[in-house]
């Protein structure tokens, strides 16, 4: 296992596009990314159609095995990539998921769990919820195409994908850290006024990005949109936390102002290190003390 990865996050300018146009904007992404090594690449929530939830959903959802989606995983050639689509399934039920991919195979794919339907959010109109937390492997995988497994005790880069307000959830980070990822991938879809009242958005993201960070000894991977869409301002603020809670690279927050202005898709990239991961989660050891089993004995509990 390497000691280092070089990680990168791709932030891209909102609005809604076709899938056929979103692939090609990946490619693109992606070729620059392998031109600089990157090792992991995310990209934002919904990112091949844009954070567009209207009555659009269906024409442009796709399959897990839609060809659009086995063209990126087949351009994913010694690079992981996390990408954001709306999934349809065989039960013809509509899905916020995001697939992760390289050398041509699928390594892991989520579904949005914590679907927000307040404020100015509507997904829970739109979207079924999903219902598993997974992890994977960022191992060789095995010519008969099987991904590495994932173990709390195994000394290997372990990732998990959770998709924004997913992250808001304690419950599902804390499966996340018991399934052994130390990568945590947060594709998110965050505009200034999707809350409302005085929450701020981009001080509410920072706050909890470097929390879970220090809290599970994990690094974070946060890619957003930026820019005006559909009367609502996108503030872009993508970055990469550190284990230690500190935003190793991150683009400008953009105020309402800025958002409406001339923004572009653009590319950060900072180096991990397994070192750090280690050091982080000796000194605050709570993935050591958390007990999952305290979980279950307090669920089932009957007094």
């Amino acid at each position: 296992m390497p000691n280092t990865l070089t990680l990168a996050v791709a932030q891209l300018k909102a609005g809604p596009t076709s899938p056929e146009v979103g692939v090609r904007r990946h490619l693109k992404i992606i070729e620059k990314a392998q031109q600089r090594g990157v090792d992991l690449l995310v990209f934002p929530e919904l990112s091949l159609t844009g954070y567009s939830l209207n009555d659009r959903v269906p024409d442009v959802a796709l399959s897990h095995d839609d060809d659009l989606i086995l063209k990126i995983a087949n351009e994913a050639v010694g690079i992981t990539v996390t990408f954001g689509f709306i999934e349809v399934s065989e039960g013809a039920l509509y899905y916020n998921s995001v697939m992760t991919v390289r050398d041509g195979t699928v390594l892991n794919l989520h579904r949005k769990i914590n679907l927000a339907t307040y404020g100015l959010l509507e997904e829970g109109k739109h979207f079924a919820q999903g219902e598993e937390v997974n992890s994977f492997s960022l191992g060789e995988i095995a010519a008969n195409n099987t991904v590495p497994t994932c173990r709390l005790e195994s000394a290997s880069w372990c990732a998990c994908a959770l998709i924004c307000a997913d992250h808001w959830n304690p419950l599902l980070l804390s499966l996340a850290a018991i399934r052994g990822a130390n990568l945590l991938l947060a594709p998110i879809a965050s505009a200034t006024e999707a809350v409302g009242g005085e929450f701020s958005n981009p001080h509410g993201w920072q706050q909890n990005l470097g929390n879970s960070a220090l809290t599970f000894g994990s690094y974070i991977l946060m890619s957003n949109w930026v820019g005006h869409q559909d009367n609502i301002n996108f503030w872009g603020g993508s970055c990469i936390v550190s284990p230690q809670g500190k935003v190793l690279t991150a683009v400008e927050t953009q105020s309402i102002e800025q958002a409406e202005g001339k923004v572009d898709d653009c590319l950060i990239t900072a180096v991990a290190s397994y070192s750090i991961v280690k050091k982080a989660r000796y000194l605050l050891p709570t993935l050591r003390d958390l007990d999952p089993y305290q979980f279950v004995r307090e669920i089932t509990r009957k007094t």
